[in-house]
């Protein structure tokens, strides 16, 4: 398909015991754009905030396929472009601890303000030890569309190659939800695929940010919506937050703790 292609392979593939996710507990995701690694200590972070936090999942956005990977994590990295001839590339990393049978690119056709970058999205399938398979989406959304547009044809490639699953299913990611009309085309995706915002307990997060007042009000931007979020099928929340204390980026990583449904 136009788009799609195998992503590539990041972190300890190599003599890994291929772990299933348990469903006789819960399942923690963390959805988190790393602002292209470019801050020095964001390996530490990561490496912070798997020992605290203990996610089962990391989904990243503008992550660099030579990002050090956790230990005990391994995964894929599907590029959404590369800046220049030689320049680093960029995208989205679906990492976990158990293992990723399957994982594939889902990049836009078409690209931010018709001329610059395409935006990637990856969709990986973990088997689970009832015998099922997850299905996690990483997204990252085109940007810079105030009619929400575009944003609703790059939801709609997704959906098309998602919606035949059966199994549960997590949509996450930055999904650039400045305004209503964008947040309407996410909502139509969550409509089609039966998706569950999973909605932090308390606000905060990411939000556009846009210091000219007369451009906040041409594009419609709302500050009460942020930009990342996660959805799910298939499994109920227990426990969402913003991780305030994760600074090396800038957006703020979100955690979900989730149980599984049959």
């Amino acid at each position: 398909m136009p788009g799609e292609a195998d992503a590539t392979p990041v972190g300890l593939q190599a003599g890994r015991s291929e772990p299933l996710i348990r469903t006789d507990e819960d399942l923690c995701v963390v959805s988190w754009n790393i602002h292209k690694a470019l801050d020095p200590g964001l390996a530490a972070e990561l490496g912070r905030l798997v020992e605290e936090r203990a996610p089962h999942v990391l989904a990243l956005q503008e992550a660099r396929p030579e990002l050090p990977i956790p230990v005990g994590f391994a995964g894929h990295h599907a590029t959404s472009f590369r800046r220049g001839l030689v320049g680093p590339e960029e995208g989205v990393m679906t990492v976990a601890r158990a293992a990723v049978r399957t994982a594939h690119r889902v990049r836009s056709s078409e690209r931010e303000l018709r001329l610059l970058t395409p935006k990637a999205a990856l969709i990986s399938q973990l088997p689970l030890s009832d015998g099922r398979e997850l299905c996690l989406v990483n997204v990252h959304g085109l940007n810079f569309d105030p009619t929400g547009r575009q944003l609703a044809r790059q939801l709609g490639e997704l959906r098309e190659r998602v919606a035949h699953l059966r199994g549960p299913v997590v949509v996450a990611g930055d999904f650039n939800t400045w305004n209503d009309r964008r947040m309407g085309a996410v909502q139509d995706l969550a409509h089609a695929l039966d998706l569950e915002e999973v909605a932090p307990d308390f606000p905060g997060g990411t939000k556009g940010r846009i210091p000219l007042r007369k451009a906040r009000e041409t594009l419609g931007l709302d500050h009460r919506l942020h930009l990342d979020r996660l959805f799910v099928r298939g499994l109920v929340p227990v426990h969402a937050a913003w991780m305030d204390s994760f600074r090396c980026s800038d957006h703020i990583p979100l955690i979900a703790h989730l149980t599984w449904t049959r």
